[in-house]
């Protein structure tokens, strides 16, 4: 405690509390260190006043045990809500419905690839005649309706079990095949 009646300038303060000279003036002008005379400090006093400083700023900036504790529950109840979504099939992993849906998207893709090629016999079988236009036209709309019918299809089913893992390298949790 020798080291309290000797007097320190603002430079070696702040080198002691690890700050910087200006940071230092800034907590004397607040109050939180005491100046012994214009830019000069006692070292107990200067430390004391710093750490308590802190103490107030970890202590007043923290969140109770208490809080933690609802906290903690919040997420807990949020995650077994999630869970019982995913259960009941009403929410679905990212990775699953990015796998199904782009399976889908290029099995629709692939259908209108080769469509003018299922069409294309149907189409010159059509004598000619008035209604010709009109019959290709039925033949494009129920073969595109076809394609579109099952691109729309939504099976819940898609989405449980281990058909949409075939292919993926990611885990999927709950599969036990």
């Amino acid at each position: 405690m020798g080291n309290q009646g000797k007097i320190y300038t603002r430079k070696a303060i702040a080198q002691v509390l690890m700050i910087s000279e200006k940071r230092a003036k800034q907590l004397t002008d607040d109050g939180i260190i005491e100046e012994f005379s214009q830019g000069h400090y006692k070292l107990l006093p200067a430390i004391q006043g710093y750490v308590g400083y802190l103490q107030s700023m970890v202590s007043g900036g923290s969140i109770d045990g208490n809080e933690e504790k609802a906290r903690l529950t919040r997420i807990k109840r949020e995650d077994a809500e999630l869970d019982l979504q995913v259960k009941r099939n009403e929410l679905h992993h990212a990775h699953i419905v990015e796998f199904i849906v782009t399976n889908s998207i290029l099995a629709f893709k692939a259908k209108m690839e080769t469509l003018p090629y299922k069409v294309l016999p149907q189409l010159m079988a059509i004598p000619d005649g008035s209604d010709k236009s009109e019959r290709i036209l039925a033949i494009l709309k129920k073969s595109t309706a076809e394609a579109l019918t099952e691109l729309a299809a939504y099976n819940p089913e898609d989405f449980t079990g281990g058909k949409f893992s075939t292919g993926l390298d990611v885990p999927v949790e709950g599969d036990d095949e």
